[in-house]
């Protein structure tokens, strides 16, 4: 949802890389073009998201992207923990590449957890306890993780809850792309709860509510302009013909693709198994846009 090229391209192509690769832009995003990152860059008034940090010389003006797709706060092959990119950001400010003064004064870091951490928590889970525990840990994670970037110095901090993943293609292919996986969403719900109420007291802390956005849109109900902006919600633009496989992957050998791609994405909500078009983030950040400007103090 955030990162814009800190995973870089490598050989063989793979799920993590794949974004520089056809059907992607080649721009380091896991979309059709911009991210949730870009969106909020855009509010402050700049072009497009910071740039990736291992992509920069040094720090701009903008700041820098620490986000890596795919991580969350517990370790994955090939991509940096929450806590790893903190550690990084951290390492600039007490090296002076990041101005401790400036950082006191006008600063705003976005902590993007996407859900990934819940892959690890089996889809046929039935122990309500065992979902709960989970999600109480990995909130718990974010939280800690949040005190630290204040603690580092960043004035205010935005802080994504976790959209109904529920609903995600690679959620909703199982049953045709007709319904969502209610288990998965109740894991949503549980990590939303928990994560608010760590958050609760701390001060300059604004929980992005994701959930609610993703939900306006997705919901069936035909409510609203929001919810009838989408011919598919559920159907991303491009799926892997493999239902283990994914968008982007190809023939080791003969390199074909081993994906479908849609004609039209603007009708299209998910680009892929787990990320927005862009105007599916253009349809989730609208709503979202006056909480955070009235948070960042741009608006009265």
């Amino acid at each position: 949802f955030a990162d814009n090229g800190n995973l870089v391209k490598m050989t063989p192509l793979s799920e993590l890389n794949r974004q520089w690769r056809p059907p992607y832009r080649a721009n380091g995003r896991f979309s059709n073009s911009l991210v949730e990152s870009d969106f909020i860059a855009s509010m402050l008034g700049q072009m497009k998201s910071p740039p990736a940090h291992s992509l920069a010389r040094k720090v701009g003006p903008a700041g820098l992207n620490f986000a890596a797709g795919g991580s969350g706060v517990y370790d994955v092959p090939h991509t940096h923990t929450l806590a790893r990119q903190i550690h990084t950001f951290h390492k600039l400010v007490k090296d002076g590449d990041i101005d401790q003064e400036l950082l006191a004064s006008k600063s705003v870091a976005l902590v993007a957890v996407s859900g990934n951490d819940y892959a690890r928590l089996p889809s046929d889970t039935k122990s309500f306890a065992e979902v709960e525990d989970f999600a109480k840990n990995v909130a718990s994670e974010i939280a800690a993780n949040v005190r630290r970037l204040k603690d580092i110095g960043v004035q205010k901090v935005l802080v994504n809850n976790l959209f109904p993943f529920g609903c995600a293609p690679s959620e909703t292919r199982a049953y045709n792309h007709t319904r969502c996986n209610e288990r998965r969403n109740l894991a949503a719900m549980l990590h939303n709860h928990h994560l608010a109420n760590k958050l609760a007291d701390m001060e300059d802390v604004l929980v992005v509510d994701l959930n609610a956005a993703f939900s306006t849109v997705l919901r069936d109900d035909g409510s609203g302009d929001t919810a009838n902006l989408f011919r598919e919600k559920l159907v991303p633009c491009c799926e892997s013909t493999d239902p283990k496989g994914y968008c982007g992957q190809v023939d080791p050998e003969t390199l074909d693709p081993l994906y479908d791609v849609c004609d039209e994405p603007h009708v299209f909500f998910f680009w892929d198994e787990m990320n927005p078009t862009m105007v599916g983030w253009q349809a989730v950040m609208g709503p979202l846009d006056f909480p955070i400007r009235k948070f960042l103090g741009l608006v009265k």
